[in-house]
């Protein structure tokens, strides 16, 4: 994926597998291995003051909107990491068992 396309990641408004808006992409996590988008993180909640982890597989991009694959009650049940560092082994084999990757 081309830096513009995860510039436009960045830029998106992510909507949840029943067409729920959750809100604009806060971050968007590369694989450390291929250097492809492999999380986005959305701050959903009271005041959006917690970033939650989607699976960027399976997400597609149209225009300005990002289309995830799971639902906005799923997203919010997700494991809470902290968003402002590298996810670690650990947490990223967390974030999978959760959404069954």
């Amino acid at each position: 994926m081309a830096q513009s396309d995860i510039s436009a990641l960045q830029e998106a408004t992510a909507w949840d597998a029943d067409g729920e808006k959750l809100g604009e992409v806060s971050q968007v996590h590369l694989d450390a291995r291929t250097g492809e988008p492999a999380w986005l993180t959305v701050p959903l909640g009271l005041f959006n003051t917690r970033e939650h982890f989607i699976p960027f597989d399976g997400a597609r991009l149209e225009g300005g909107d990002l289309h995830v694959a799971y639902s906005k009650d799923k997203i919010i049940d997700a494991p809470d990491l902290g968003a402002d560092s590298e996810l670690t082994d650990e947490q990223t084999a967390s974030l999978r068992e959760y959404y069954n990757l």
